[in-house]
């Protein structure tokens, strides 16, 4: 036998001292979920769109609606190699997501192999051998299943609804996924160690922090790496989003224009310009941009650097004036 693939059960807390016994509560006593012997039949899930969730499409719905670029990538990067993989050892059968071959209704019998079969999930672990095709490919959809919690953790982090029966248990998709996002993470923060003190500053007030011209290199650091360590924005400009990929995308933007935007977002802060409900920007009672973007594009202009150079001087002049 090769590797396992394993689905398990959800197993809950019912208290004893309840007053009125359930089934529930003296299955949970006896460390069980349902009457031994029973299970529930699990088919392939389809979509609105009439396609089938099958753990095998790079372009999924369910894929594209992951939010981490890590975790999105390396689903993508799983579901292709698997379905060149299993492509390959079952033949002549279109594993695509409207292939008839997932309409488990048209299966003639259990030994019909030009359609899925159902799959009966049990009390406790369920085992599938990733080294027979049909078992690898059984745990392919069941794995992105959306009555089947992705791991226990994402069901704990209340991802799925409570009453989710099933949880899959892969260690090395887990361990993987936590290794690249480190990886990315102290990349990131290499890549900020090399930056000059003033650079550091402009990266940090972009991506929201309180950082000013006056804040010690190790108060800015600090910010920054506690930063990039969190799984997303928690509110702000960016919230949602992965703080690593806000990171690069300032760490890596060119000198002049990462001057330019930090100087318009300090201008903002500074009341130098405000930035109204529709987004647009105003200089007292003029509007000067249609919102922060235009204002940055037209200051990075060439053949507006003198205004470029009035808003430096004016900028410089609210700080002074603010001590």
């Amino acid at each position: 036998m090769g590797k396992l693939g394993k689905i398990s059960t959800i197993k809950r807390d019912y208290s004893s001292n309840s007053q009125l016994q359930t089934m529930q509560s003296e299955l949970s006593r006896n460390n069980m979920t349902r009457i031994p012997g029973t299970g529930v039949f699990k088919y392939p899930y389809k979509e609105l769109d009439g396609q089938y969730r099958t753990g095998l499409d790079a372009k999924a719905a369910y894929i594209q609606r992951i939010s981490d670029p890590t975790e999105k990538e390396m689903e993508i990067e799983r579901v292709t190699n698997l379905r060149e993989k299993l492509e390959s050892a079952l033949g002549d059968i279109d594993l695509s997501p409207r292939s008839k071959f997932w309409n488990y209704g048209l299966s003639l019998s259990t030994d019909d192999v030009t359609h899925v079969q159902s799959v009966k999930l049990l009390d406790g672990d369920n085992y599938f051998d990733l080294s027979v095709p049909f078992q690898e490919l059984a745990f392919s959809w069941l794995r992105v299943h959306p009555t089947i919690a992705s791991s226990y953790q994402a069901w704990e982090r209340g991802e799925y609804a409570a009453d989710i029966q099933f949880y899959i248990v892969d260690e090395d998709i887990e361990s993987g996924i936590v290794f690249k996002k480190k990886q990315l993470i102290n990349k990131a923060i290499v890549k900020f160690d090399s930056m000059t003190p003033e650079k550091k500053r402009k990266v940090a007030r972009l991506l929201g922090l309180p950082v000013s011209e006056d804040s010690k290199e190790e108060i800015v650091y600090n910010q920054v790496d506690n930063m990039l360590k969190q799984s997303e924005f928690k509110s702000g400009t960016f919230q949602g989003l992965n703080p690593v990929e806000v990171f690069n995308r300032f760490a890596d933007m060119k000198e002049n224009l990462l001057h330019i935007k930090d100087l318009v977002k300090q201008a903002i802060n500074h009341s130098v310009y405000r930035i109204k409900p529709t987004g647009k920007v105003y200089e007292g009672d003029y509007e000067i941009a249609s919102d922060e973007e235009a204002l940055v594009k037209f200051l990075a202009d060439d053949d507006n650097q003198e205004d470029l150079i009035v808003l430096e001087q004016k900028l410089k002049t609210k700080k002074i004036a603010a001590v």
